[in-house]
């Protein structure tokens, strides 16, 4: 877990869902459905938010005993592949 406090790409257009969130990369024509946990994370992810903090807001969200450090890790590392992240 790193200190860097990964933002979202800006040209993203992003919807609500029922389910989570509708991500649409204009410059890569590609549509991501983000379930509710990660459309919380790549909410959180504004520059301002290290991965502890957004493993504390899920831990809290989710009445969960631990932070969950590793998803969150593996949820940051799909959305920078997917270059919805940097």
């Amino acid at each position: 877990m790193t200190d860097h406090r990964p933002t979202a790409r800006d040209d993203l257009e992003v919807y609500e869902a029922d389910d989570g969130l509708l991500v649409y990369d204009l410059q890569r024509d590609r549509a991501h459905h983000l379930n509710p946990t990660a459309a919380i994370v790549f909410s959180l992810c504004t520059g301002d938010v290290d991965p502890q903090t957004m493993a504390g807001h899920l831990a809290t969200t989710f009445g969960l005993d631990e932070p969950p450090l590793a998803e969150v890790d593996e949820c940051l590392a799909t959305l920078r592949e997917e270059g919805l992240v940097v």
